[in-house]
């Protein structure tokens, strides 16, 4: 009777083993990590200077809490961004959200402007550069962020009086932003691909 053959891995051929799979696990955490950096790396890093650029407010009628405006009354009205260092970015890659208190609201390159407003035909985004038409933002470029609408609010049993304001309900949303002149109003540009901020800051309506 011939004995029977007894197969086994050797020690050798296990620690090699051992070895071949802890090299694909880190290969793989490694890509995933790399990953995660590519990503990070894609938020564009900037300085922007913010400042506010009133056209114009007219309202031929200061009780009824709506815009109403004198004849082929037009204004652009809103906050103007320069860009004085960092990377370069695409105003259709961002949006920016406005805040006063716990409010905020945001607006986006592709917003549609409601009919009735007070802005310029020529003015067909809420988002637009300034002195170019390329969309791409470059250190020393500008760019604006338009209201679609202004008012005056007469009310002194409410407790305005002669109150200006500037305002943004861009079409089909609900709501809308309004902003006071003479108070603060803090703004985010954000990075839609990394949903991360870019650039923060406050301005005051002057």
């Amino acid at each position: 009777m011939k004995p029977g053959r007894e197969s086994a891995v050797s020690p050798v051929v296990g620690v090699m083993l051992m070895l071949v799979v802890t090299i694909i696990i880190a290969a793989v955490v490694s890509a995933f990590a790399g990953g995660l950096s590519s990503d990070q790396s894609k938020t564009p890093q900037v300085s922007l200077k913010a400042s506010t650029v009133i056209e114009g407010i007219q309202d031929t009628d200061k009780t009824d809490w709506a815009p109403t405006y004198p004849v082929n009354f037009t204004a652009k009205n809103g906050f103007l961004f320069e860009h004085t260092g960092g990377d370069a970015f695409a105003l259709s890659d961002i949006y920016i959200q406005l805040q006063s208190g716990d409010a905020k609201y945001d607006i986006d390159t592709f917003d549609v402007i409601p009919t009735g407003n007070c802005l310029p035909d020529e003015i067909k985004s809420y988002i637009r550069e300034i002195g170019s038409s390329d969309g791409f933002i470059t250190p020393g470029d500008k760019f604006m962020l338009y209201a679609d609408n202004c008012r005056i609010d007469d009310v002194p049993l409410y407790g305005y009086d002669n109150a200006a304001q500037i305002s943004w309900k861009p079409e089909g949303t609900a709501g809308g932003k309004a902003a006071y002149m003479n108070t603060k109003l803090q703004y985010k540009i954000i990075d839609k691909t990394s949903s991360r901020v870019i650039s923060s800051g406050e301005v005051v309506l002057v």
